[in-house]
C-alpha cells in the first residue's frame, strides 16, 4: 500500500488551518457530558426563577405634556392680546424645545417634586427573602421638619416594630457638620414608645412619627423606613426619566418614568407637570414683579412730594388771604403756563432717567431685570431696556441648569454688558438732549415770566404753586394706571405646559422574564460548553483514533486499549491460543492490516515511537505471538539496545545473550545466530533475539554492515522477523535500522503522545527515512466514556461478523473492563542512554 510522501508532509499544515472541532467531535462532546449541560441548565433555569420570583419589578408610566409658545398664549389670550402694545416685562422664558426638556430633568424641579409629594421617605416591609416596597400604604408615616431636610447630607434608616402594643425604633444616620474641618459623626437609634404619634430630636433635625390611617403595624413585623436627601433622592428620579420630543412640528414631549411603584411614578410625573408650571409663572412674572415694585417706590415719593405742594397752596392762600384772583394779562399766562407745562414733563423726563441710572449703578442690580414702560419718552433708551430685560431673563433660566461659566451662559453675559453700555449712552444722549431743551424752554419762559412781573405777587406764588401741583398730580395718576395694568398682568399668567392625560401605566419593564429565562438557557448550554471547548483547545495531548487521523494521513492500523491484569499472563503478552477476547481482535486486526501492507517477499516489520513509553515493545511482542498463532516461524528482534526491554517482557533471566554479540562480528553465521536466539516461553514457534550486553557505542554498531548479514539471514529461516528499536525522536539508532526493514510500525500512545510528534513523524515519511510507516494508537483507556462511545458504538461495537453471535457480539461494550495500564516504557529522557557498563561489550 503506497500514499503520497508530499501529502502526508503537507497534512500537519492543513490541520493547523482546518477547524479543531468538528460537528461530530461536538455532537460526542455534547452527548458524553449531557449529565453537566443537564446541571448547569437546571442551575441557570433555577437562579433564573429566583431571580424572577424576588426581584423587584420596575414598572413605567407615560405623559404628554404641551408646552405652549407665548406668541400663541398671547394670541388666545384676552387680556394679554390688550396689554400686548404696553407689555409689562411679560417675556417669553423659552429658547426652544431643547431647553424645556433638559429643564424637565433637572434635579432642581426634581427635588420640588419630591418634597411636595414627600417621596424622599421610602418604606419597606421586611419578608422572609426580600422585602415588600410600601407607597401610601404604609401602616407607619415618618417625617422630618423641612429646615432640617434642606440640611440633611446622609440618608437616615430606621426600623419600626410593634412588640406587645408598643413601637420599637431602632436606627442610624450620620451627622455631617457644615464646617469641612469637622468629621461627620455616627449616632444610633433605640427608643421604644407607648404610643403614636411621636416626635424624636435628633441631631440631624426632628422627625415625627404618626399612623397613616391605613392599616396597623402587625405584630413582630419589621417596617423600614429611609428618610433620604432630596438631592440623593431627586438623582434617582432624573437618572429615572425619559424626556423625549414627539413631533419635531409639534411642542409636545412623552414624559416616561420607570419605578418600582406604578401608582408613585403617575404621582410624580402629574406633580412634575404641576412644579414646572409653577416655576415657568415665576419666571414670567419676575419682571413684572421687579416692575411693581418701582412704581410703589416711586408712587410712594411722588405721594410725598404731591402733599408738600398742597400744603404750601394752602399755607400761602391762610397767608394773604386769597379765595379767588383774575388774570391780568391773558395770553401771557398762557403762554407761560405752556412752556412751564414743557418744563415740568422735561423735568419729569430727567428725573425717570436720574432713577434709572440710579437703579443701574446699583451693585446689587447688576445683570437684574430694569424697570420697563414706566413713561420714558426716549424710545431707543426704552427699547435698549426691552432687549436687556430679554436678555436678562434669558440668562437667569439658563442659571438654573448651568454656571455662569458655561459657554451658553457667556455670550449672554456679554450681551447685558454690551446693553448695559449702550443703555448708559443712551439715557446719557437722551439727559443732554433734555438739558438742552430745557435750557431753551427756561429762556422763553423767562421772557413770558417777565411780562406777569406787572401782576400781584400773590397771583404768581399761586399761579406757580399750582403748577407744581398739577406736574405732581399728572405723574401720580400715570403711575396708579401702570400700576393697575401691571397687575392685572400679574393674574393673567397661563400655564406654560398642560398635560394633554393624566398619567398612564404602561406595563411591567423589568425583569423581563422571557429574556431573562432565555439568557439563563443561552448560559445554561455556554457555560460547560465553553468549559469543554477551553478543555479541548488547550488539550496537547492525542486521545485516540480521531485526534491522529486529524493530525497525520498515514495509515492507522490498529487501536490497542489498555490491557488488564487479568487479560495477561507471561508478562504482557495478552494474546492467546483458542480465545476470541478483544486483546486478541485488536491484534488480529493489526496482523491482518499488516499482511496486506507487505508485498511478496516483505516479512520484517520493524516498531519504534518518538519517544519512551508508547508500547513498542509490547505491541511488538503481542503482534509476534498473534503471527505464531498463525503456525508461523516468528522471530522478534531487540534492537533497542540502549534501554532493552524483551527479557524483562518474556520473563527471560539470561542478559548475556543477544544480537549485540553478533554485531560485533564481521560476517556472522546462522550458526552464531542460532546461538543467540533463545525460545520465548510464550509460543513454540516464536523465538526470541534479545538485545544482549549493552555496548558504549549502539549507533556505530548498528551501522554495521553486519546488521545486515543478519536480518537477511533471518529472513530466510522466520515467516517475520519483528524488530523492535529505540525511539527515533530521541536516539539515530532506529534511522540507521530503517535500512533492513520492510515495514514500520510507528507507535503513539493516547494521553501521552503529544500533537506536536506528528509533524515529526510527518516529516520522517516525506523524506523515506522510514519504509512503509503505519500508526498504530496504544493505552486508549476504555473506562473513559469518551472512547467507550467512540469504540463501542463506532468501530468495534459491531465488529465484522461477531456482531452478530454471542459473547462477540459487543466487544466496543467490553472495553470498558480493561481498566489498568500495562507496562510503563520509562524516560528516555533520564534513563542514562549508553552510560550502563555492566555487561557491556566492545568493537
Amino acid at each position: 500500500m503506497e500514499v503520497n510522501n508530499q501529502d502526508l508532509y503537507n497534512t500537519q499544515q492543513e490541520n493547523e488551518e482546518s477547524s479543531s472541532l468538528s460537528f461530530g467531535m461536538i455532537y460526542k462532546m455534547v452527548v458524553l457530558n449531557w449529565k453537566w449541560f443537564v446541571l448547569s441548565l437546571a442551575l441557570c433555569l433555577g437562579v433564573a426563577y429566583a431571580y424572577l420570583r424576588y426581584k423587584t419589578p420596575v414598572y413605567q408610566s407615560a405623559a404628554k405634556l404641551l408646552i405652549k409658545d407665548d406668541d400663541n398664549t398671547n394670541k388666545s389670550n384676552g387680556v394679554n392680546a390688550l396689554l400686548n402694545s404696553q407689555t409689562l416685562g411679560l417675556v417669553s422664558n423659552s429658547t426652544g424645545i431643547d431647553n424645556e426638556m433638559v429643564l424637565l430633568k433637572s434635579s432642581r424641579l426634581a427635588g420640588q417634586t419630591i418634597y411636595d409629594l414627600k417621596l424622599y421617605v421610602s418604606y419597606k416591609m421586611k419578608g422572609r427573602v426580600a422585602d415588600h416596597l410600601l407607597y401610601k400604604n404604609q401602616p407607619i408615616t415618618v417625617d422630618i421638619d423641612s429646615s432640617s431636610l434642606s440640611n440633611l447630607k446622609a440618608p437616615i434608616k430606621l426600623e419600626i416594630t410593634r412588640e406587645e402594643g408598643s413601637f420599637h425604633i431602632t436606627g442610624e444616620y450620620t451627622y455631617v457638620p457644615s464646617d469641612q474641618d469637622k468629621l461627620p459623626s455616627e449616632y444610633t437609634i433605640d427608643r421604644t414608645v407607648k404610643d403614636l404619634p411621636f416626635t424624636l430630636n435628633t441631631s440631624v433635625g426632628r422627625l415625627t412619627f404618626s399612623h397613616n390611617g391605613v392599616s396597623m403595624l402587625p405584630e413582630e413585623k419589621k417596617l423600614k423606613v429611609t428618610i433620604l436627601p432630596v438631592q440623593m433622592a431627586a438623582a434617582k428620579y432624573v437618572a429615572a426619566l425619559d424626556v423625549a420630543e414627539e413631533n419635531k412640528k409639534a411642542t409636545i414631549v412623552d414624559m416616561t418614568l420607570a419605578d418600582e411603584v406604578p401608582e408613585r411614578s403617575c404621582d410624580y410625573l402629574k406633580q412634575l407637570a404641576v412644579c414646572y408650571n409653577r416655576q415657568a409663572n415665576e419666571d414670567k412674572n419676575e419682571i413684572a414683579i421687579r416692575t411693581e415694585r418701582f412704581i410703589n417706590s416711586r408712587l410712594e415719593k411722588i405721594n410725598n412730594e404731591l402733599g408738600q405742594t398742597e400744603g404750601n397752596l394752602e399755607s400761602t392762600k391762610r397767608q394773604y388771604g386769597i379765595v379767588n384772583t383774575e388774570a391780568n394779562s391773558t395770553m401771557s399766562l398762557s403762554n407761560s403756563d405752556a412752556y412751564a407745562k414743557q418744563i415740568s414733563e422735561l423735568k419729569t423726563q430727567m428725573e425717570l432717567l436720574k432713577s434709572i441710572s440710579e437703579f443701574m449703578n446699583e451693585p446689587a442690580n447688576k445683570y437684574q431685570l430694569l424697570p420697563s414702560n414706566v413713561g420714558l419718552a426716549d424710545a431707543s433708551a426704552s427699547a435698549f431696556i426691552n432687549k436687556y430685560n430679554e436678555v436678562a431673563l434669558e440668562r437667569t433660566h439658563l442659571l438654573r441648569t448651568s454656571s455662569e461659566n458655561s459657554p451658553v451662559v457667556t455670550p449672554l453675559t456679554a450681551q447685558l454688558d454690551e446693553l448695559l453700555l449702550s443703555i448708559r449712552r443712551a439715557i446719557k444722549q437722551a439727559h443732554q438732549t433734555a438739558e438742552i431743551q430745557y435750557n431753551d424752554l427756561q429762556r422763553q419762559f423767562s421772557l413770558y415770566n417777565q411780562q406777569i412781573l406787572s401782576t400781584p405777587q400773590q397771583e404768581r406764588i399761586l399761579t406757580q404753586i399750582g403748577r407744581q401741583q398739577e406736574v405732581k398730580s399728572g405723574l401720580y395718576l400715570m403711575l396708579l394706571q401702570k400700576r393697575e395694568e401691571n397687575s392685572i398682568s400679574l393674574a393673567a399668567t397661563a400655564d406654560k405646559g398642560k398635560l394633554i392625560d393624566d398619567p398612564l401605566l404602561i406595563g411591567k419593564v423589568s425583569p423581563k422574564g422571557s429574556m431573562i429565562m432565555l439568557i439563563a438557557l443561552v448560559l445554561g448550554l455556554a457555560i460547560p460548553a465553553g468549559i469543554l471547548f477551553l478543555i479541548e483547545f488547550f488539550r496537547y495531548k492525542i486521545e485516540g483514533h480521531d485526534d491522529v487521523a486529524a493530525l497525520t494521513k498515514l495509515p492507522i492500523i490498529g487501536d490497542v486499549a489498555i490491557a488488564s491484569d487479568q487479560a495477561k499472563t507471561k508478562a504482557d503478552i495478552v494474546v492467546h491460543a483458542n480465545q476470541n477476547n478483544l486483546m486478541e481482535e485488536v491484534f488480529r486486526s493489526i496482523r491482518a492490516n499488516i499482511q496486506f501492507m507487505l508485498k511478496k517477499g516483505e516479512n520484517t516489520i520493524m516498531f519504534t515511537s518518538t519517544t519512551s513509553g508508547e508500547g513498542k515493545t509490547f505491541t511488538a511482542a503481542n503482534l509476534a505471538v498473534s503471527f505464531a498463532l498463525l503456525d508461523k516461524k516468528v522471530v522478534i528482534v531487540g534492537l533497542d539496545i540502549r534501554k532493552p526491554r524483551l527479557a524483562e517482557l518474556f520473563e527471560i533471566p539470561n542478559h548475556h545473550q543477544g544480537i549485540t554479540n553478533l554485531l560485533v562480528k564481521e560476517n556472522p553465521t546462522m550458526e552464531d545466530i542460532k546461538k543467540q536466539i533463545l525460545p520465548s516461553g510464550v509460543n513454540d514457534n516464536l523465538d526470541v533475539l534479545m538485545a544482549g550486553p549493552i555496548p558504549p557505542n549502539p549507533s556505530e554498531l548498528v551501522s554495521r554492515q553486519s546488521l545486515d548479514i543478519i536480518i537477511d539471514q533471518l529472513k530466510e529461516h522466520y515467516d517475520y522477523v519483528i524488530i523492535d528499536t529505540a525511539p527515533v525522536g530521541l536516539v539515530t539508532d532506529t534511522q540507521q535500522i530503517a535500512r533492513v526493514a520492510d515495514l514500520t510500525v510507528y507507535m503513539c500512545r493516547a494521553d501521552y503522545t503529544p500533537k506536536s510528534s506528528f509533524a515529526f513523524i510527518n516529516s520522517l515519511n516525506a523524506e523515506n527515512k522510514m519504509p512503509n510507516m503505519t500508526i498504530v494508537i496504544n493505552g486508549i483507556d476504555m473506562a473513559k466514556k469518551k472512547y467507550g462511545y467512540y469504540y463501542g458504538y463506532g468501530k468495534y461495537g459491531k465488529y465484522g461478523k461477531y456482531g452478530h453471535y454471542g459473547k462477540y457480539g459487543n466487544y466496543g461494550n467490553s472495553y470498558g473492563s480493561y481498566g489498568a495500564n500495562y507496562g510503563s516504557y520509562g524516560n528516555y529522557a533520564n534513563s542514562g542512554y549508553g552510560n550502563r557498563n555492566d555487561n557491556s561489550i566492545k568493537v
